[in-house]
């Protein structure tokens, strides 16, 4: 191997680490604003639908969806894996093929503000229902 080889392998094997690093930080300030949005709440039942006109929401935190219909009521929706650029500044459009959100159906995330390109298509996974601990 050339000294120049040796060196773009090396600058690409440092960069990687820096993604991860970064990588790790992001998703350690992620779990705590989730933890921070949950606190004082209970997870309850699994659902697989949500009645959109109830919602109040969503809030994008972390890894998840959060839906607040009420004071006392909130739903979370773990978002199926692979949804690209999923961050806390940008508005859910959903498709919806009925009256109710549903695990499955698909939704776009576009920057608030109307700029930019929509996202790939992304899903929804399963609700989970939280109470507020009284």
């Amino acid at each position: 191997m050339t000294r120049w080889t040796l060196m773009l392998a090396a600058t690409a094997l440092l960069g990687g680490c820096a993604t991860a690093a970064d990588e790790a930080k992001r998703q350690a300030a992620s779990d705590r604003e989730l933890a921070e949005a949950l606190e004082g709440y209970t997870p309850g039942r699994t659902l697989d639908c949500i009645d959109p006109t109830f919602a109040g929401g969503p809030q994008l935190v972390g890894d998840s969806l959060l839906y607040r219909p009420s004071r006392g009521t909130l739903y979370r929706n773990v978002v199926a894996p692979n949804c690209p650029g999923f961050r806390g500044d940008q508005v859910v459009v959903a498709e919806l093929y009925g009256s109710r959100i549903c695990r499955n159906d698909r939704f776009r995330l576009v920057q608030r503000g109307g700029g930019g390109i929509p996202s790939a298509s992304c899903r929804f996974g399963p609700f989970v229902e939280y109470k507020k601990d009284r």
